[in-house]
């Protein structure tokens, strides 16, 4: 994983009163309708859900880099 690509495509995000997103850990995402499909496509053909793919990329994103920082 190029975490230094990933890192220049990140923008920081301004902080917003506490909604359910913050309470719950649930959040909508927009991936656009290509990357959608190739998300959708590629979960299906390796029969896993598309939420799970990509809670293992985001911890194993986050892994990497807290290990960077310590």
């Amino acid at each position: 994983m190029d975490l230094k690509k990933i890192n220049e495509q990140l923008e920081p995000k301004i902080s917003e009163y506490i909604n359910p997103t913050r309470k719950y850990g649930v959040m909508g995402l927009a991936l656009g309708y290509e990357l959608h499909a190739r998300l959708k496509k590629y979960t299906i053909q390796k029969g896993f859900s598309m939420s799970k793919l990509i809670k293992i990329l985001v911890k194993s994103y986050l892994d990497e880099m807290e290990e960077k920082w310590n």
